[in-house]
């Protein structure tokens, strides 16, 4: 199940491994995202602002429909 956008920063992303991590503006909790789930861009660096959903599973929380700010 989707929520509304959220906006934050990457704070890690490994393209090799295709993971990353967007820590949220407002202080929640890290999110984890994995590359696929990048829209209009390849890859995104560290430190960059992006604007993603929350999508709620049986094994936690994952930002999809990552996208640059």
């Amino acid at each position: 199940m989707r929520n509304s956008l959220r906006a934050g920063r990457v704070i890690l992303f490994d393209a090799a491994k295709g993971v990353g991590f967007i820590s949220p503006y407002g202080g929640d909790e890290d999110v984890p995202f994995q590359a696929q789930a990048i829209q209009f861009v390849d890859v995104l660096a560290e430190g960059q602002s992006v604007i993603y959903a929350i999508e709620r599973a049986d094994a936690g929380v994952r930002a999809v429909e990552v996208r640059p700010a």
